[in-house]
C-alpha cells in the first residue's frame, strides 16, 4: 500500500486544485507554484517518477527470469511428450507451458534447423486433440509466430488441422485458425514467389 500512495498522493496532488486565492491575487496550477511545499512543480514531479521508476528496476533485477536458463535442445527433447496423447488430453497446462518455451527461444533469436521445425510441427498438430481453449489459443498463436520462417512443406503439414477447426462449432477456433490460415497463406505466397525470381 506504500507504493500504491505514493502514486495516489502524486496524481491527487497535481490534478486537485490549490487552496482558493484571496481576492486580487492571481490562481496558479500546481505545476506554476514555486516548489515552497504549495504544490508540485514538473521537476520535483520527475524527480518522484524517476526514485519509482527505479525502485521497479530494482525489484524487476531481484526476481530472475524463469526462462533465462533455457537451452533449446533441452526444450526440444521436452516437447517430445506432444506425442503422447494422454499427455496432451490430460495436462494441457503442461504443454501450453512448453509452447511458452519454443516461442521464448525463437524470439531470443535462436534459429532453430529444419528438422527440428518439422519436428516441432509434427508436435504441434498432435496438440489438436485436447480441446482446451488456453492451450489452443497457444498453438495457434506459436503456428502464426513460426510460419514466416518454416519450410512451406512443413506448413501443409498444419492445415488440415486448421481446416478442421474452421469449419468448428467453436467461436474461438474458427476465429483463430481462420488468422493462422491467412497468415500462412500470405507467408507462402511470399516465400514461392522470392523463390521464382
Amino acid at each position: 500500500s506504500g507504493l500504491k500512495g505514493q502514486i495516489v498522493y502524486l496524481f491527487l496532488s497535481y490534478y486537485l486544485p490549490p487552496k482558493a486565492p484571496l481576492r486580487g491575487t492571481k490562481m496558479t496550477s500546481p505545476l506554476e507554484q514555486a516548489d515552497d511545499g504549495g504544490g508540485l512543480t514538473i521537476s520535483s514531479m520527475v524527480k518522484e517518477f524517476q526514485g519509482l521508476k527505479d525502485k521497479f528496476k530494482r525489484e524487476d533485477a531481484d526476481s530472475p527470469s524463469p526462462f533465462s536458463d533455457l537451452e533449446k535442445a533441452t526444450v526440444l527433447q521436452e516437447c517430445r511428450v506432444f506425442s503422447d496423447s494422454k499427455v496432451v488430453t490430460e495436462s494441457p497446462r503442461k504443454c501450453s507451458q512448453l509452447i511458452t518455451k519454443l516461442l521464448h527461444i525463437v524470439t531470443q533469436g535462436d534459429a532453430m534447423s529444419s528438422s527440428e521445425v518439422t519436428e516441432v510441427f509434427f508436435g504441434v498438430t498432435k496438440l489438436f486433440q485436447s480441446s482446451d481453449a488456453s492451450l489452443r489459443r497457444m498453438i495457434y498463436f506459436f503456428i502464426k509466430e513460426v510460419a514466416e520462417t518454416c519450410n512451406p512443406d512443413d506448413i501443409i503439414i498444419v492445415t488440415s488441422s486448421l481446416t478442421k477447426d474452421m469449419n468448428s462449432k467453436e467461436d474461438l477456433f474458427r476465429a483463430n485458425s481462420i488468422r493462422v490460415l491467412a497468415k500462412m497463406c500470405v507467408s507462402y505466397s511470399i516465400m514461392r514467389d522470392t523463390k521464382l525470381e
